[in-house]
This record gives C-alpha cells, structure tokens and sequence, in this order.
C-alpha cells in the first residue's frame, strides 16, 4: 500500500500541470472540471426539490397546489422550453469568445440560476409566510392564481437557465479532450466528484432543516427560505471553477470559427444515428426519475417524517457512486453499447424488485431504490461517450461541430417525453383519490398517509418505470461505432486539421503525404520520448522500493542483533528492547530530516514556478492588451502557460531520449 501510495504521488506531483504521454488534459485540468461539477450538479439537485410534481413537497405540500395545477405548470414550463430550444442552440452553437463558446455559460447561466432559487423560495405567497407581503386580506383564488403566475415565471427563468448551465458543462467534457478514452475518464473522475455536490445537498438541506424546525421540516417554508440561497450561491461558485480551470479542445483548424444555422443543425443532425439512439434512451428518463422522486412521499406520508429524507436520499445516493466508477472499466471492457444496455436493464430489475418488495416495509423500498441507483449511475458516461463518438464521425463527414445545438434540440425532445410523462402521472394520482377540494382548490396531501390510497399509486408508478427502462435499452442494440472504428475516424480528423493549418489544400497528393508523414514521424519521436521518461521513472521508483526493502531488513537484522548482544551479556529483556530500539530512531530521525529537506525543495520549485508563471502572464497579458484584446485575460494566460509547461515536458523527455541514445552509441563504438 506505502509503494502505491509513493507511486501516486509522484504521479500527481509530476503530471499536476503536465498532461501524461498520449494525453491532453493535467490532473489540475481534471480536478478543476470535476469539483466545478459538484457545483454545477448541485443545482439539479435544488431543481428536486422545487420541481413541478406533486411530489414535491415545496410546490405541493407548502404552496397548496393540485396535481392538476402542477400538471398544467409544468405543461407550460416545457412548452416554454420548447419553443426556447433552437434560440438558446443558435445561441450555444454561434458563440465564439475567447474561452471557447460552452465555458462563459457558466456564469452567464449561473446567475440565473441563483437569482431564480431566491424568487422561489422567498417570492411566492402561502401560509406561513408574511414575507415581502401578507395575502391574508386576499381572496383564496386570487391567491392561488398569484401564486401559480410567480412559479410560472421564476421556475421558468430556472428551467432555462439551468439546463444550459447543464448543456455546456456537458458539451466541455465532449471537446475538452480530442482523445476518446481520456474523455471517458475525465468524465468518470467528475462524476464522481461531481454527484458529491447532489449528496450533499440532499443530505443537508432535509437534515438542517430536521434540526432547525423538527420533523415537518421539508413542510416549513424557512427550511427551503434559508439553506436553499445559501446552496445555490455555494454551487454557483464552485461551477466557475470549469469556466476558469477546463479547455476546449477539438480537432479542428485554427482558422476555423464555428457559424450554425438552425435549419444546417437540423439537416447535419438528421445524419447523426448515434445522437438519435442517445436520444430516445433520455425520451423514456420523464418516464424513469419517477421512481427516484418518491422517496420525500415514503418519508413524510409513510414514515411521518419528512426530515428524514436527507438522511434516506444520501443512503440511496450512494448507489450511484459504485456505477459510476465501474464505467470507465465496463466501457473499456464490453464498450459503450454493451454497458449500457446492461445497466439500463438493470434498472429494470431493480424497479421489479421494488412492485414485489415494496408493500412489505420501508427498508425494501430503499434497498430498491439503492439498486436502480447503482444501475443508472454510469449510463450517462455512457450515453455521453456514444454520442461524442458520433459527433467525431459527423465532423469528418460535415466539417462541422454543433455539440450546442445537439444537446438543446436534445432537451427539446426528451421535453416531449417529460409533457407526456407528466399527463400519465397526474392521471394516476387523481384517479386514485389525490384530488384538489372543491371549495378551496388547496389539495390535502395527508391522505397519502392512507395506504389505500398511497400504495397503489405507488405500484402504478412501478410499472410504468419497469417498461420505460426496457425502452431505454432498446437503442444501445443498435450503436455501430467502436473502439476500432473511432481511431480510424480520429486518425482523418488529424490529417485533414494538419492539411488546413499548413495550407496544404491545393497540394498534391504525394507532397501532403509527405508533409504529414513527417508531422506523425515528429509526433511519434515526441510520444516516444515522453514514453521513455516515464519508463524511467518507474524504474527508478522500482530501484528506489527495492533500496528501501534492502534497508528495512538491514535494519531489522541490526535490532535483532543488538536485542541478542545484551541478552547475551545478561542484561534483562527491557534493556535489550531499549537499545534495539535505537537504530530505529535513529533512521526515523535521518527519513525525517529528508522528507523535511525534500518538503522545503518542492516549496522552492512551486514558488519558483509561481514566480515564473507570474512574469509569463504579466508579459501575455500586456501583449493581449496591446493587440486591443481586453476579455478574460488572466485566464488565457493561466492557460497559455499550462500550454508551455506540456510543451518543455515534451522537449526534456526528448533532449533526454537523444542523449542516452548518443550515450549508447559511444558505448558501441569504445
């Protein structure tokens, strides 16, 4: 375990700004995408809990509103979605900034976003509330359409933002490495990371609340008026660190700058087949987050303990976290198609053995829902892997990248699947008794405390999940791309950026054969030399770990050398204990010293590197300026200088690789 642990050190030390051979992306490239993805995750998660369902017990229990209401919101909300699609897909698709066009949504979504969870929470009139105005003097109906019109407008302003937000930290981990397999695994290091942000907000918010306000919490409105701003701005700010610490990459020319008309997006996605698979496994998820949802109803309605559910959601959450990581491992295995036919599928299952588990407790409940947890943890890596593939294959075909407009004309559809999806649930509530009073127009949510009236709802549900899971693996059977098939695709995507940036578009044949074999002849001698550097690292850790063992018995031999000297002489067993003990303090005192002198080096070399860095920025910066360049800076040229410190890398591990090879043909000749 010490020796694995040493090795990663020295990984993440050496490779903390510096990509790996073969890669594109440093580990502090990874690290700000995956905890910037805690933040931007987190709000989806505060989407939960202000959803139009009547599951949720902010929008149904607190502000009153009926299945049928909520039902007509969300209606209204997804059209508005709808219609928004191909505006907020121009939009995307068109930008073109000096961050690339998905990073700068990151704040230009995020505000929104924070802006709309204060309005909800605080702007919408109920009973509890004498805050920012009293609705007690008003009529009850005028206070129930003033209510729906402030949800209407605000969780609007939400649900735009929110995808987007969710759309361009997306399409980041589509282009932020040109390699497929780094892809992957970039993805699954900030799933990882990034589904922390969820669990905590679901733990946190029901558990403060449970703490500040006893066991209705998620039924009192200062549960939600409180911690939900303070989450939203937590979250908002950790999303920044994509904006400021990720890349856009993608093999294209340098010259090129990206202009999509709607009606070209559609006639270049019409090709696409993977998107469109992709795309009918996400039209069923409407179908499928159901099961998920019902979680804060079996808490409040069942158990009679609505505060329990952050404790409850972070147990099920955890489900996730095993998938997750197992999907790199699983598409490098069986591949994308494979894996995730499997895990949708699973769903299936799991959702099988809640109809038949589910009536007799609540720990089966939860066991369920653990297990359809673990199995759509990884499906969207792999969803997101298959359709990255194929937008590789449309861009050698189309010349063309229009990741922004796919992943919002994407939303456009699976809209239509949640409308319909929405129209089914509330037909099952309603038919089963949860029904709005007449007079009042306020439905009770407390009958659900009748398990007549609660389980076959629930069981309904079920149902509806098992067959939607089956669909949703139904596409994956009909996926062609593979492993195979992309190096090809990525091999013509090189050649054809290598021919535009040289200007070799009227060349021949046989002079671009030329030129670019002599480009891959220099890329293979750079890949070579980094490859070797690595290889002499392990073998020095090797020669280091062996040194180490070398002295570790030694050591061992001396103390129990010493141990039987005393014996021997007719000292006692404590005093042979004492004096072996001393060649051990001793070596402790010597590792100790050098980790301390090895501590104080690298504190050198980073503040050297700080300094470094510093002088580099100020002098881009000052050029930038002088070339009338006036946007984001500090941050290009944080990044500019990660790019020259992967380019030295390079450069060393090659000086290196041509000395021990003229090292060697000294040694010939002698």
């Amino acid at each position: 375990m010490k020796e694995k642990l040493q090795n990663m050190w020295l990984t993440v030390r050496r490779y903390w700004q510096r990509p790996q051979k073969g890669e594109t992306v440093a580990y502090k490239e990874v690290a700000a995408y995956s905890v910037g993805a805690m933040g931007v995750k987190s709000f989806g998660s505060l989407l939960t809990y202000i959803q139009m369902a009547p599951t949720c017990l902010l929008i149904a229990s607190v502000y009153g509103l009926s299945p049928t209401d909520i039902m007509w919101l969300f209606i209204v909300t997804n059209v508005v979605g709808v219609i928004k699609t191909p505006f907020v897909s121009m939009l995307q698709d068109n930008t073109n900034t000096p961050l690339g066009k998905f990073r700068p949504y990151m704040l230009w979504a995020g505000i929104p976003c924070v802006i709309s969870t204060v309005a909800l929470t605080w702007l919408i009139p109920c009973n509890a509330s004498v805050i920012p105005f009293d609705v007690s003097q008003m009529d009850p109906e005028t206070v129930r359409i003033l209510k729906i019109v402030l949800i209407a407008v605000f969780f609007n302003l939400f649900s735009i933002a929110q995808p987007l937000l969710t759309n361009a930290f997306t399409a980041i981990s589509q282009v932020i490495s040109p390699n497929s397999k780094e892809r992957t695994r970039v993805m699954g290091i900030s799933e990882f990371l990034g589904n922390l942000g969820p669990s905590i907000v679901q733990f946190l918010l029901p558990t403060l609340g449970l703490i500040c306000f006893g066991s209705e919490s998620l039924e009192n409105i200062w549960t939600y008026r409180i911690f939900m701003p303070i989450l939203a701005l937590t979250g908002f700010l950790l999303g920044l660190l994509v904006m400021t610490g990720s890349h856009e990459r993608v093999v294209l020319p340098k010259s090129y700058v990206n202009k999509v008309k709607f009606t070209d997006g559609m006639r270049i996605l019409a090709k696409n087949k993977e998107f469109w698979l992709m795309t009918m496994t996400k039209f069923f998820g409407g179908f499928q987050g159901v099961l998920t949802t019902l979680l804060p109803w079996v808490c409040a309605y069942q158990l009679g303990n609505s505060g329990l559910t952050g404790i409850v959601q972070t147990i099920t959450s955890v489900g996730f976290t095993p998938g997750i990581i197992l999907a790199p491992i699983i598409i490098a295995k069986l591949g994308a198609r494979k894996g995730g036919f499997i895990f949708a599928m699973g769903n299936a299952v799991a959702a099988a053995i809640m109809f038949f588990t589910f009536r007799q407790g609540f720990a089966f409940f939860v066991i369920s829902l653990f297990i359809y947890n673990f199995a759509l943890g990884p499906q969207y890596i792999m969803q997101t892997t298959v359709m990255s593939d194929g937008f590789d294959a449309q861009q050698l075909k189309e010349d063309a990248r229009i990741e922004g407009f796919a992943n919002n004309f994407q939303v456009m559809i699976t809209t239509i699947g949640s409308i319909i999806s929405t129209v089914v649930f509330t037909f099952v509530y309603e038919s089963n008794g949860l029904v709005a009073d007449e007079v009042t127009g306020v439905t009770d949510y407390t009958v659900l405390t009748n398990p007549e009236i609660r389980e076959p709802i629930i069981s309904t549900l079920i149902l509806i999940v098992i067959g939607a899971s089956v669909l949703t693996a139904l596409p994956y059977l009909f996926v062609t791309l593979n492993a195979e098939k992309m190096k090809g695709i990525r091999a013509q995507l090189e050649r054809k950026k290598f021919i535009t940036d040289n200007g070799l578009q009227e060349a021949g044949e046989e002079e671009i054969e030329r030129a670019y074999g002599a480009f891959l002849a220099e890329k293979e001698k750079e890949e070579e030399a980094a490859a070797q550097q690595a290889r002499r690292e392990k073998q020095e850790l090797a020669e280091k770990q062996k040194r180490e063992r070398e002295a570790q018995a030694a050591l061992a031999a001396e103390k129990r050398a010493i141990y039987d000297n005393v014996l021997a002489r007719g000292g006692s067993a404590g005093e042979a204990r004492r004096a072996a003990a001393q060649p051990e303090k001793r070596e402790k005192a010597r590792k100790k010293a050098e980790r301390r002198a090895m501590m104080n080096k690298l504190k050198e070399d980073y503040r050297a590197l700080r300094a470094r860095k510093k002088a580099f920025c100020a002098e881009w910066i000052a050029a930038a300026k002088a070339e009338g360049k006036k946007k984001w800076l500090r941050v290009l040229a944080s990044e500019a200088f990660a790019d020259l410190l992967a380019q030295e890398s390079l450069r060393e591990a090659e000086k290196e690789s041509g000395e021990r090879g003229q090292s060697r043909l000294s040694g010939n000749a002698h």
